[in-house]
């Protein structure tokens, strides 16, 4: 892992951990959007799985204290003990940290099991889509995350993001364009 991503996860799991600390739930929610500017530039999987982590944990937190459950000890824990394995250079038990995270949410609640899969799944797709927004490939997305393109196509197509800001141009100018490309004219 590069230099500037270890620095940029231990900041998002800082403030992370903060957040959750203080159940600042929608902070951290929007925390993980910060995640998205590396993930679109390096296109690494360490950076999308932290968004993807830290987004999950705020709907599953502020759903959880919404029910007066507490379940957010054990996190932090886990959260600080990935925290230091990266400080101290040690990759593997830092990803093996961010699944003991995962863990934890399940032990709390065995029927929180099929919600965090659906929220992890939904939280996949909707960061997939801030990368694709960034101009990374749908293709590219799909891989790096491990979501099917179909899935990924269909949320893109919901939000008209690839008519908005010149993406699109008008029909002629496609026309063209393609007819150009393609050596038809």
């Amino acid at each position: 892992m590069e230099t500037d991503i270890k620095k940029e996860i231990v900041s998002v799991l800082t403030k992370a951990l903060s957040l959750i600390k203080t159940e600042n739930f929608a902070d951290l929610k929007e925390l993980s959007n910060d995640v998205i500017h590396n993930a679109s530039i390096y296109q690494d999987k360490d950076s999308i799985q932290i968004a993807v982590i830290v987004y999950a944990l705020a709907k599953i937190l502020e759903r959880e204290k919404s029910r007066g459950k507490q379940i957010s000890g054990n996190i932090n824990a886990e959260i600080e003990k990935a925290i230091n394995r990266l400080i101290n250079g040690n990759e593997e038990l830092y990803r093996k940290e961010i699944n003991h995270v995962f863990k934890q949410i399940y032990e709390n609640d065995e029927k929180l099991y099929m919600y965090i899969q659906n929220i992890i799944e939904k939280a996949n797709i909707v960061k997939g889509m801030k990368v694709y927004e960034q101009g990374i490939s749908i293709a590219r997305v799909s891989e790096i995350l491990g979501i099917s393109q179909w899935d990924l196509m269909s949320l893109v197509g919901k939000t008209r993001i690839a008519d908005e800001e010149g993406m699109t141009r008008d029909i002629s100018k496609r026309l063209s364009f393609a007819k150009k490309l393609f050596k038809v004219i």
